[in-house]
């Protein structure tokens, strides 16, 4: 069973980890992967799904999702996506979270893997990494930490902690060189496979019950506390010109989306389908905003967390940009509106702007520009390779 709560099933999720070594030891490779939230989950089910391909008798030991789950064969032991708290939700949650960790620290002596695979969600798995390092296992991190956006003293850490790290960013690998880490390989953006593989329903507006009006398609993001803060303020803009349609989770608990006004209307788990039909996005500051470039859709970014939140994040950002497009262009082509400026006029007013085609062309050509700049490599399939290759070094070493 997945382990939802630590302090009940640490037994039996330890005991069956070491069922599991014990029967595999001298046939597999194993592999203890980590990812904390919905869109880790998601890329650590493509580079499992990669790992097998190369290693057919690999184990896993897995903190994560459903999309893990189901690239391994089994229930992940400690289920990651309960784990996706941010801002002060993140500290009422401090205690579970503790435990979480505990758990993986038990599971990771106990499981003994040849390497430890962390995938983004940095704050818990830098404290994962850097107990994994002091009892001599390999530690492998997938999607990095964004030490240059709010954290540049991290990297003495990741130093000290993690032996490779595979960049989904292209002008990361350069970052960290420069202050002294080598062992960094750019492997390219998981979305650009993940996007290019989807194949667009083309009976989405008539499953769905939408008509021929042009659709706004209203991203509020994964984590709860950005979709009690955000989605309010998407769906108050909603007309009747247009039809407002939200991108809901089906793991989010449905009483935060059932709060929409009639004029809104909620498809679950149909992302990549509302964005390819919609005119524009409005979208909560994330991987969405890459996500919408790459079906080359409009839109405009927005963000509001907790002001205690905002104002610890504020002292330590060190990039000029929240959303990513904007980051990778290096100007401001998408609109962003970041807390206190993030109100329905403003946000009204800007949508409006964008609707009657202002920026529309500066957005689109930083798209292609965008494009070029990810390239067209397989990211989890090149970080596959490395990774494999490095845990059969280390178990003959």
């Amino acid at each position: 069973m997945v382990a939802r709560h630590p302090s009940l099933s640490l037994g039996r999720g330890i005991a069956l980890v070491m069922a599991c070594a014990a029967s595999k030891k001298n046939l597999s490779m194993r592999y203890y992967v980590i990812a904390g939230e919905h869109s880790g989950d998601i890329h650590g089910a493509d580079l499992i799904t990669q790992i097998k391909s190369i290693d057919p008798h690999a184990d896993f030991w897995s903190c994560g999702g459903g999309a893990m789950a189901a690239a391994i064969g089994k229930p992940c032991q400690v289920a990651g996506t309960n784990m996706a708290y941010m801002g002060i939700d993140f500290f009422k949650k401090s205690y579970t979270l503790w435990q979480w960790l505990q758990l993986c620290r038990q599971g990771l002596i106990h499981y003994r893997p040849h390497v430890v695979i962390l995938i983004d969600y940095s704050g818990f798995n830098m404290r994962l990494a850097a107990f994994a390092k002091r009892n001599g296992f390999l530690v492998h991190y997938y999607i990095p930490s964004k030490i240059w956006a709010h954290g540049p003293r991290r990297i003495e850490k990741i130093k000290r902690d993690v032996d490779q790290v595979w960049s989904i960013l292209p002008f990361e690998a350069a970052y960290y060189q420069d202050r002294g880490y080598p062992t960094i390989d750019y492997v390219g953006h998981p979305l650009v496979q993940r996007v290019a593989d989807h194949r667009i329903n083309p009976a989405f507006r008539a499953d769905n019950k939408l008509d021929h009006r042009p659709i706004i398609a209203l991203l509020p993001g994964s984590r709860l506390d950005e979709i009690r803060r955000i989605l309010p303020l998407m769906v108050a803009q909603g007309a009747s010109t247009y039809q407002w349609v939200v991108a809901a989770l089906s793991h989010i608990p449905r009483h935060l989306y059932q709060a929409c006004p009639p004029t809104v209307q909620v498809v679950y788990d149909q992302t990549y389908d509302l964005m390819a039909f919609a005119r524009v996005g409005i979208i909560a500051s994330g991987t969405a905003s890459l996500e919408a470039a790459l079906f080359n859709l409009l839109q405009v970014v927005i963000y509001k967390t907790h002001p205690l939140a905002y104002f610890f994040y504020k002292s330590i950002a060190t990039v000029p940009y929240i959303s990513l497009v904007n980051l990778l262009i290096g100007q401001a082509v998408v609109p962003e509106l970041i807390q206190y400026q993030c109100t329905r006029d403003k946000l009204h007013t800007t949508l409006q702007a964008l609707l009657s085609g202002s920026g529309v062309v500066t957005q689109k050509e930083a798209y292609q520009t965008i494009r070029q700049l990810l390239g067209d490599r397989h990211a989890a399939v090149e970080a596959a390779k490395g990774i494999v290759a490095s845990a059969k070094n280390r178990s003959v070493s």
